[in-house]
């Protein structure tokens, strides 16, 4: 959902710039706080846009954009059963596909159930994702967070054990939320791999660079032990976030120090010199926006 400011079609305040970039050195961090499930689950959209564009995903591909396997089965009635306690009018009765469909098309995040597996590890069984991040939810089916994390330089080795550990201490009911920044050249929602789209590179404008915030969300699930992971998808233009001068050094200070292959993986190893040469232009003494931004209209392609 794209919220970059109070004129968004979801009028909700926007996000805390200095705890999505403090200033720090670029590290993997859990970065986990307690959340309401209710809250996070909520309808935010009052436009509806959001909750059109899962649906139309959903229609045209919906083997591209959602999965279920029989393990996740006893998760997905949880899911539904918790749904439904929120204001969901999913039918119960219907098959567990069509079940798992309703339920991508009631709520504007996108979602995956983490099941035990055995041996500490838990593997993505199912969900619905219409907003990837560049990844294909078919690609992930199966894998453990080991597995589904190993396209990414350097966070198995950082929080591989964290993650399973801090899965198998988890009570039920108990909501946790995260940030996680991409960055891309585009505001689609949509970032499936085999959409294509511009890549960011050192004839990007500040006007083009859309901060692709990812709002994560955990809890486990009382009968089943799975984990339901959920996220929500919010495109940000860079204007929003130079009004935060100790975000902005954070947010430079981040690119400058990102390992090359992590900055290739995040796609801004070829836009990132010119990125923080900006970035650092607007947060010296007397700095400022260069002119050529604007803020773009925050719709819903």
């Amino acid at each position: 959902m794209i919220t970059g400011d109070e004129s968004g079609p979801s009028a909700t305040p926007g996000p805390d710039w200095e705890r999505v970039f403090p200033d720090a050195d670029h590290a993997w961090r859990m970065g986990l706080r307690r959340c309401d499930p209710a809250e996070f689950l909520a309808p935010r959209d009052r436009s509806g846009t959001v909750l059109a564009e899962r649906a139309r995903w959903l229609a045209e591909a919906p083997v591209t954009y959602a999965a279920l396997t029989p393990p996740a089965e006893p998760a997905l009635a949880e899911t539904v059963a918790l749904a439904r306690a929120l204001g969901a009018g999913i039918d119960p009765t219907l098959d567990p596909w069509a079940q798992t469909l309703a339920l991508g098309r009631a709520w504007e995040c996108d979602f995956v159930w983490m099941t035990p597996a055995g041996e500490g590890a838990h593997r993505l069984t199912g969900g619905v994702v219409c907003f990837p991040s560049s990844w294909a939810l078919r690609d992930k089916l199966g894998g453990t967070m080991a597995g589904v994390h190993g396209p990414v330089p350097g966070l198995n080795a950082a929080l591989s054990r964290q993650i399973e550990t801090f899965f198998a201490r988890m009570r039920p009911g108990e909501g946790w939320a995260r940030e996680n920044a991409n960055y891309s050249r585009v505001s689609d929602l949509n970032q499936h791999p085999a959409r294509p789209r511009p890549q960011l590179d050192a004839s990007v404008t500040p006007d083009e660079f859309w901060i692709r915030l990812e709002h994560q969300f955990l809890l486990k699930l009382p009968a089943s032990g799975a984990v339901l992971f959920a996220i929500r998808v919010e495109q940000v233009p860079l204007r929003a976030v130079l009004g935060v001068p100790a975000a902005v050094r954070g947010l430079a200070r981040l690119l400058e120090t990102v390992p090359e292959d992590a900055a290739d993986y995040k796609g801004v190893l070829a836009a990132r010199a010119h990125l923080v040469a900006v970035l650092r232009a607007i947060s010296s003494p007397g700095g400022s926006a260069p002119r050529t931004i604007r803020t773009p209209p925050t719709e819903v392609p």
